[in-house]
């Protein structure tokens, strides 16, 4: 019953399940939103809330259900938004790899969003930069939601990290690069990200969705 009324509730305010910190995340909170569960940080949505819609959208507009997909890589897994959209949503049998910072998101996204289910999982606790460097495996699409709060690393927007992702793609396998722009400065920035893909990958899509924030988000495929 209790459970019913917190789901109740959460159509007319946040109502916070639990509330947790790491190292990485100082504020890291489980909540219900709408009806739906969701993982926040301070400032940001990390995982099953508008991050969710904005990965359903450029999913939607690049036609992701069409393309053969056997196997993922998603650097920033979170709570695992991106695997269900992917496995739940759109239907693909597909091969995860999780690269995953922060243990205690992977700890909250095993109890709260059952992430044990997908029999296809594998999740690494590692830097994604780290992850990158050594990795020798090909993947037919890339993920990349790597983020503190509501900023990414600036390890995770370097030449060398651009050239990793490269060499991880299978041919005519794709990266998502997630930007969120919420500031000119940040907006500049993600100017910068794209022209350095563009200089080290070849052509890139840009597809700005809003939801609660402007969201860049960088599509990139390799011929």
């Amino acid at each position: 019953m209790l459970k019913l009324l917190k789901y109740l509730y959460s159509f007319f305010n946040e109502e916070i399940i639990e509330n947790a910190q790491s190292a990485i995340n100082p504020c890291i909170e489980i909540a219900y939103v709408n009806g739906k569960l969701v993982l926040n940080t301070k400032n940001s949505n990390y995982s099953y809330g508008s991050l969710h819609r904005v990965f359903q959208s450029v999913f939607k507009k690049i036609n992701i259900q069409d393309r053969e997909i056997k196997d993922v890589l998603i650097l920033g897994f979170g709570a695992g938004s991106v695997a269900s959209i992917l496995i739940n949503e759109c239907g693909i049998k597909c091969k995860i790899t999780a690269v995953e910072l922060d243990q205690k998101i992977i700890d909250l996204a095993e109890v709260h969003f059952k992430i044990y289910e997908y029999n296809e999982l594998k999740i690494f606790q590692e830097d994604a930069a780290d992850f990158l460097l050594k990795n020798n495996n090909k993947y037919d699409l890339v993920v990349v939601d790597v983020y503190i709060d509501n900023d990414v690393p600036a390890h995770c927007e370097t030449s060398d990290f651009m050239k990793g992702l490269g060499r991880a793609l299978n041919k005519d396998g794709l990266v998502v690069f997630n930007k969120l722009v919420y500031n000119k400065e940040v907006e500049e920035s993600a100017k910068r990200l794209h022209s350095k893909f563009l200089n080290i990958l070849g052509e890139t899509g840009v597809y700005k969705i809003k939801d609660n924030w402007m969201n860049w988000m960088l599509v990139h495929i390799k011929h």
